[in-house]
């Protein structure tokens, strides 16, 4: 499927978006007209929990559709899709666009996931295929030892880095992730973003992800797509959106107050991380 060159991959021309409130049938808007677009390259959306970050990536992969409006991903309108689920062809006409990360995915698996990773590549959708890229991308995201094992036996960042591998074997032009390395430490984030970014433009695929991190966002993408508590989003330069004031109205609180939120909420996953790798080990002794 040839997508009509433009300089936007993604855009939305007066999108509209609600979510039913199971409590009260009530119609929840998360967008009410928006209208933007979005560059290709590597893309980080950050804003406050609740905002629309998730809806946008859903709506830009196809995984969800407008009441009213259009959303066009790399030149295709995504309405093309609305019958991925029921048709196998469809679905992979959207697969081969657009692939994506869920927040906090978890499945399980009867194959290991080395057996897993040769099967993604040989069945994904690059052209030229190299056996030693397979094994770059367990490399680079520490998942070399972990090959024999099957999905529940990983812990949480074991398993995101293992979704992350999958997606760059697949072969989509467009790879979105919520929240994709949440579970992982530090120096890993870095590690794993450091990797993102440089096989982005190596294989030139577009990546666009969600966090709460502002220092990985800073060093880990070109564009910047900032999410506001009215429904509006602002998208720019990276380095020129993520500054103290347009940060500060975008969550609310003072910027100091936010770096030492994301501490703790980093202190608090590395906490469960620990306490979850534990629980594995247990299991598995």
């Amino acid at each position: 499927m040839q997508a009509t060159p433009d300089h936007a991959l993604v855009r939305f021309d007066n999108v509209h978006f609600s979510y039913l409130d199971a409590a009260d049938g009530a119609q929840n808007a998360v967008f009410n007209g928006l209208s933007l677009e979005v560059p290709s390259g590597v893309v980080s959306l950050v804003g406050q929990n609740g905002v629309g970050k998730s809806t946008f990536l859903l709506l830009a992969g196809a995984r969800l559709f407008p009441s009213a409006g259009s959303v066009t991903t790399g030149g295709v309108d995504t309405r093309r899709f609305a019958r991925a689920n029921v048709d196998p062809e469809i679905e992979q006409q959207r697969n081969r666009l657009v692939s994506f990360i869920y927040q906090n995915m978890d499945f399980e698996t009867e194959t290991p996931i080395g057996e897993l990773m040769d099967y993604v590549y040989a069945e994904g959708y690059y052209q030229d295929k190299h056996a030693d890229f397979v094994r770059r991308v367990q490399a680079e995201l520490e998942l070399t030892d972990l090959l024999g094992k099957k999905t529940q036996e990983l812990s949480k960042g074991q398993l995101q880095r293992t979704i992350i591998g999958f997606s760059l074997l697949y072969g989509s032009r467009i790879v979105l992730m919520d929240e994709p390395v949440f579970a992982l430490e530090e120096p890993r984030k870095e590690r794993v973003f450091g990797f993102l970014v440089g096989i982005a433009a190596e294989l030139g695929i577009s990546i666009y992800y969600s966090a709460h991190n502002l220092d990985l966002t800073r060093r880990y993408s070109e564009t910047l797509m900032l999410f506001y508590k009215d429904g509006s989003v602002r998208v720019g330069p990276t380095a020129e959106l993520l500054q103290r004031e347009t940060i500060e109205q975008a969550f609310q609180v003072p910027y100091d107050m936010l770096h030492h939120k994301e501490y703790l909420f980093r202190e608090m996953l590395a906490t469960l991380g620990r306490a979850t790798a534990a629980d594995k080990d247990a299991d598995h002794s």
